[in-house]
């Protein structure tokens, strides 16, 4: 498993200032956006059901990640302007090195009666 990571697709500055199409597939049903501090880690998890597209808009972060079933792993960082999909059944750590902003796309919304959610260090 060794993941890609997604730059914009396409991009246009001009006088009126800059358009980044930053991502342009997939199905999705949330988008979140937050402000990650520094040494900060997310996840240590993983979703049977959802898939989940990060995004960088400002700072940088060190991804881990293992596939439950294979127990393949994978280590990369991710920096701004790029982002990079995580699959189903592949837990993830997402540990910020520097103050980050983050989007957060997701292809199920969260239900708190089913949150798709499995804890699975990694």
């Amino acid at each position: 498993m060794s993941h890609q990571i997604l730059e914009p697709g396409f991009e246009r500055k001009d006088d009126r200032g800059w358009f980044r199409e930053v991502l342009n597939t997939g199905h999705w049903e949330a988008m979140n956006w937050a402000q990650m501090n520094m040494g900060s880690v997310l996840g240590n998890h993983y979703h049977k059901k959802t898939v989940v597209f990060l995004y960088l808009v400002t700072g940088s972060a060190n991804i881990r990640t293992v596939n439950i079933n294979s127990g393949e792993r994978d280590e990369f960082t991710v920096t701004t302007g790029h982002g990079v999909m995580l699959t189903t059944n592949e837990s993830h750590a997402i540990h910020f090195l520097e103050d980050s902003q983050v989007i957060m796309l997701k292809s199920h919304r969260f239900d708190p009666h089913d949150p798709d959610t499995y804890h699975h260090t990694v």
